[in-house]
């Protein structure tokens, strides 16, 4: 895992580094999901919205025992949750 240094302004804008935008495709900026862990450790995500080739997969890998029978239109409704 590698390390990566963020800049914090007294405005709270964030400088992300070079390297780490090309890696996840945000050169031109574009936006993220932050978690805080309950230990402090704060998780930081590149926000790409699946396309529906890839929400197809995802929803055929989901294969619950005794599924419910709204558990597709619960998926839908997560996946939303998150790319808000």
């Amino acid at each position: 895992m590698k390390t990566t240094t963020l800049t914090i302004s007294s405005k709270g804008q964030t400088l992300m580094p070079l390297d780490w935008r090309k890696k996840n495709n945000l050169n031109q900026g574009g936006s993220c999901n932050a978690f805080q862990l309950d230990d402090g450790i704060l998780v930081i995500v590149p926000v790409k919205p699946p396309d529906q080739e890839l929400l197809r997969k995802l929803l055929d890998t989901i294969k619950p025992v005794k599924p419910p029978a709204d558990w597709k239109s619960r998926v839908r409704e997560a996946m939303e949750d998150v790319r808000r």
